[in-house]
């Protein structure tokens, strides 16, 4: 038996966070999704128009991959797991700062 491995792929698209810095506390306040109303966005769902902002919205900074300086907004990267047409509970969302430097320098390397 063999073990299938799903690739991610990751987006680049123009979502971004807004973060708010209290002290030593990061709150992510806001997830701006550039496809808002849109119906055939590669973030949408059946279950929601933006399944970046639904899970960071639920799980915050648990959805993070990377690292970066602290900002007031910061462009993400994002990256689903799961097939659209299952439940979303049963999917997963990923992100990243496309400011994280070794992110970066992978996304250099990939061929559009």
């Amino acid at each position: 038996m063999t073990a299938q491995t799903d690739e991610l792929i990751w987006h680049k698209d123009g979502h971004k966070i807004e973060l708010l810095i209290q002290k030593s506390t990061l709150l992510i306040v806001n997830v701006h999704c550039p496809f808002q109303g849109t119906e055939d966005a590669p973030c949408s769902h059946w279950e929601t128009s933006c399944v970046v902002k639904w899970f960071i919205d639920i799980y915050a900074f648990e959805c993070n991959v990377g690292v970066c300086v602290p900002q007031k907004e910061l462009e993400i990267a994002w990256s689903f797991a799961g097939s659209k047409e299952k439940d979303i509970a049963q999917c997963q969302v990923w992100f990243i700062p496309t400011e994280d430097e070794a992110f970066a320098a992978w996304l250099v390397t990939q061929v559009e």
